[in-house]
This record gives C-alpha cells, sequence and structure tokens, in this order.
C-alpha cells in the first residue's frame, strides 16, 4: 500500500483497513466510508473499485454504486470517462460512469487496461513460433497493441508490453528491448535500448549495451552512454554512477558534485541524499552538507519534509532537520497533502506532519 498516489477529484479519500475490512477516511483523519469492503482500491477521477462478498462493484465517492456487484468479475481503474470490465464468461468491455456499456471488445481479448490520452493498450493471446532442432515448435504468448476510445486500433499487434502514456509519450517493449511511442501512436524511437526510464524534466535514462546515458522525448541521445548506471534528472541534476561512486551531472553533462557516495537518493525541494560511509546525509545542490552523515536510510523531501530511518525506526524531518515525526514506524511513504502513509506495529495506517497517527 506504500507510496501509491492517492488522488482523487475535489477531494482525496485513503483506504484504510479494520478488522480484515476496507473503508476510506479524509486527509484529516475522519471515516467518511466504513469498514464493509473485502478490497478497496484508490479513488481515481472520483470513482473506486472496491469489492464486497469477494465481488467487485464501482463506488463513487458519495459512496453510490455505479457498478453493482456479481455482474463482473474484475473492475480496473475508471478513466478519461471509461472502466475497463471483465464479465464472469471472461468477456471485456469499457462502461461508462453511469455503468452503461460503451465498447465490447472481440473475445480474442484477454486483457484491457484503462484510457489515458486516448488510447488503451490491449492484449490478446498468439502463436509464437520458433524454430529448434529444425523443428518449427509454437507455444502460446500474448502480443498487445493500442485502441482508440471508438474500438479501432491504433497500432497492430506488434507490442510485448507496454505503458501507459505519460506526458504524451508511452514506452514499449519488443522483445527484451525498449522503444517510445507517442500519443499520436507513431513510434519515435525503435526499440533498440536495454531500458528506458520514466522522462522528467524531458529527459530519460536509458541502457544500450550496459552503459547509461539520457535521450529527450524526440528519442535523441543527448547525453552519451558512457556511465555505469544513471538515475532520472530532478530539479536539474541527475546521479550517475563513475568508478562505483555516485554523483550528480546537470543537463550539460558537467559533473557538478563529485562521485563521493554509495548511493543517492533525488533532488527534490534543494535537498538530496547521499550514502557515505555507511551512513545517509542530506546535501544542497552544491554539494554543501545540510545534514551530516548520520541516517540508516531515507527518502527523499516532499511539502518540506523527508522520512529518515534512525536505530530501526522511521521518522521524518523539516529542511533545517527538525523533528516532525517521531521515531516509531517500521515505514513511512511520501508526504503528499500533508499525510503519509505510514507501517506501526505491522498495521498499515497514516500519520500527518505534526506526528499524529490517522485514523485518530
Amino acid at each position: 500500500m506504500l507510496g501509491m498516489s492517492l488522488q482523487v477529484a475535489a477531494q482525496n479519500l485513503y483506504p484504510i483497513l479494520k478488522k480484515n475490512k476496507w473503508g476510506y477516511m479524509n486527509n484529516e483523519g475522519k471515516i467518511v466510508i466504513d469498514f464493509k469492503y473485502d478490497l478497496a482500491q484508490n479513488f481515481n477521477e472520483g470513482y473506486a473499485s472496491v469489492a464486497l462478498g469477494n465481488m467487485p462493484c464501482l463506488i463513487d465517492k458519495n459512496e453510490k454504486r455505479v457498478i453493482d456487484t456479481g455482474i463482473y468479475q474484475f473492475i480496473g481503474t475508471y478513466s478519461e470517462g471509461l472502466v475497463p470490465v471483465m464479465d464472469y464468461k471472461f468477456r471485456r468491455f469499457y462502461l461508462n460512469n453511469q455503468g452503461k456499456v460503451v465498447l465490447s471488445l472481440p473475445q480474442e481479448i484477454y486483457d484491457s487496461r484503462s484510457f489515458y490520452k486516448g488510447l488503451a493498450k490491449v492484449g490478446k493471446k498468439v502463436d509464437v513460433v520458433q524454430n529448434k532442432f529444425g523443428f518449427d515448435i509454437s507455444n502460446l504468448g500474448y502480443k498487445f497493441a493500442y485502441m482508440r476510445k471508438d474500438g479501432s486500433y491504433a497500432t497492430q499487434f506488434i507490442f510485448d508490453d507496454g505503458d501507459d502514456f505519460e506526458q504524451g509519450i508511452a514506452r514499449f517493449m519488443q522483445g527484451t528491448k525498449f522503444g517510445l511511442m507517442n500519443d499520436k501512436a507513431e513510434i519515435i524511437l525503435p526499440a533498440e535500448y536495454e531500458f528506458i526510464s520514466n522522462f522528467n524534466e524531458g529527459k530519460a535514462a536509458v541502457n544500450k549495451m550496459g552503459k547509461f546515458g539520457f535521450i529527450n522525448e524526440k528519442g535523441e541521445l543527448i547525453i552519451p552512454a558512457t556511465y555505469t548506471y544513471a538515475k532520472s534528472f530532478n530539479e536539474g541534476l541527475a546521479a550517475v554512477e563513475v568508478n562505483g561512486k555516485y554523483g550528480f551531472i546537470d543537463a550539460n553533462n558537467t559533473l557538478v558534485i563529485q562521485a563521493l557516495y554509495d548511493d543517492i537518493r533525488p533532488f527534490a525541494e534543494g535537498r538530496a541524499g547521499v550514502l557515505y560511509q555507511g551512513k545517509w546525509a542530506i546535501i544542497d545542490s552544491k554539494g554543501n552538507y545540510v545534514y551530516q552523515p548520520y541516517f540508516e536510510d531515507m527518502s527523499y523531501y516532499n511539502e518540506g519534509i523527508c522520512a529518515v530511518k534512525v536505530k530501526g525506526k522511521w521518522g521524518a524531518i523539516d529542511q533545517e532537520g527538525k523533528v516532525l515525526v517521531p521515531f516509531e514506524f517500521q515505514s513511512i511513504g511520501v508526504f503528499e497533502d500533508g499525510i503519509a502513509e505510514v507501517i506501526y506495529k505491522s498495521i498499515n495506517l497514516y500519520v500527518n506532519r505534526r506526528g499524529e497517527i490517522l485514523p485518530k
């Protein structure tokens, strides 16, 4: 449950578990949907998939059932006005927020994902023929394509895997290689890299033949693949590995913070965590220590607060190092809207920036 984004329209609602039943609270810790569900997914665009009697249904934030139980054995994530579902005969459909079928998919489709940027990834089973010892051997395999909201295909079934679109770009795989496609379903980079990270600040880390560099959103290599490892750009800086140690480069491929560290967290709000001689420290964008090596582990800053680990327990500090959340948790996620998910005494809960456990 930790680390998941929980944004909904108008108000955030957070799934919470009590005595093996799920409900929802708001960011003040007030229970707004009672504990009754066997499963509760995150709200998206005002709707969430939940389960009663282990049968899924779709509710809005007022707990009105848009799709009732007993009709579908799978209900996905509502997005862009549609939600993918599968009935008990393994047929797949897309429904609107009135629970009405808008799109029926062919029987051959075994997988259908949510729409993003007007496109959804769908999969079908195919026969994969391989020649072994002079004989053609056929095995069951899977291929993916991208479909428009009218049911037409924007691509053929030529992908072995693919992402949802983010910032108008999606990664795809053909064989073991990664490529890129834009939201017009045009391939802007053939599958030629062993790895492509998500794009951040218009750049993505790539791996080619064991070396890492960076490409832009056109698929052009803008920083040569010369590094042993590289992480995404954040606030104009990216962590790279040089001779077994990590430092930071800027967009001009200049090593602006020397490679002295055994591991690195991304820059966020002008701060970054660095691992030095077995302890985590916090540095600024010039490489100066804000907090000397002390922590056993740490996350990254968001909303002016960062989760850190001391003596086997997690707490959280502000940018000056003041403790805001006491060190008494088994785990703490990233703070969003003033609260973070935590594990406390082996129970999944939430904590606010005042250190108060939610729900109260």
